[in-house]
């Protein structure tokens, strides 16, 4: 049907000129001097934002009909759920430690809360696999300094029980704060969210839901291009609010898009802030 292909080719136009975007806006922050923990932390996870972005594109199709002559397409359903997913975290991340707008003192906090959780990661991989490497002493010392600079914070005090718990236990999170509490900072819909989450989810962890789909699922046909449309829409939301959230973080280095990008980035941020309940 043509209008199932009218509408993915939209989809896709979308996603792309998004990337195009993402991609000049990362390479304008190269080399760039940072001034704090969010912009030394935004840059790299925004590039990985990026990155995904990029090879979620070139594992989509085109189109039912290849736009190059005589080109063949591979219908990846399942693999290209699980680098939008991918970018979902990501986005979540890069929110966590640059975006949301925090004072310093916590800013500090969840720095040192993401510092402990990957020091205690490696510390316990390692000792998974028995290493006796010359870097398990150093990473048994950032450990035991990063949790005492952690638990002399001021926010640590009225944390949570349970995150005192963990921290002290040595199962520090990444995050402080639960999803949905990180959604409404981030001004993501949360049952958006949940719904995204929900889909990309089941392939990537090959639930039944998924199986189910991908028996019926043909390359070629309308309604699997309908499903293959899918993994960008959930993405592109989420590109969107990255790249809104490196303007807010590192401001007047960030180039401008064009008035087109414009728009369709406006599109996609109030459907990531507002789900698509009640859309046409």
């Amino acid at each position: 049907m043509p209008e199932f292909e009218d509408r993915y080719r939209k989809i896709y136009a979308d996603f792309d000129a998004l990337v195009a975007y993402g991609v000049a806006v990362s390479s304008a922050l190269a080399g760039k001097t940072v001034s704090h923990d969010g912009q030394l932390y935004a840059d790299p996870i925004f590039s990985k934002l990026v990155c995904h972005a990029v090879t979620l594109k070139r594992i989509s199709p085109t189109g039912i009909t290849p736009t190059a002559a005589g080109a063949t397409e591979i219908w990846d359903l399942s693999s290209a759920c699980a680098v939008a997913r991918a970018m979902v975290e990501t986005y979540d991340a890069l929110a966590y430690v640059a975006i949301h707008q925090v004072d310093d003192s916590e800013r500090r906090f969840r720095v040192l809360l993401w510092e402990l959780h990957d020091q205690e990661r490696r510390q316990k991989m390692l000792g998974l696999i028995g290493s006796s490497a010359p870097g398990v002493a150093e990473i048994n010392e950032n450990v035991l300094r990063l949790r005492g600079e952690l638990v002399a914070q001021p926010l640590f005090a009225s944390a949570t029980k349970d995150l005192i718990n963990k921290v002290q236990g040595g199962n520090t999170p990444p995050f402080h704060l639960s999803h949905t509490k990180r959604n409404q900072h981030s001004g993501i819909n949360h049952d958006y969210y949940n719904t995204v989450v929900m889909f990309l989810s089941s392939y990537v962890h090959t639930f039944p839901f998924s199986v189910h789909q991908l028996m019926h699922f043909r390359s070629g046909e309308a309604e699997s291009l309908r499903l293959m449309s899918l993994p960008m829409q959930y993405a592109t939301g989420f590109l969107a609010k990255g790249i809104q959230g490196m303007n807010v973080v590192f401001g007047e280095v960030v180039p401008r898009p064009s008035e087109p990008t414009r728009a369709v980035l406006e599109t996609w941020l109030s459907i990531a802030a507002r789900g698509v309940r009640n859309v046409d």
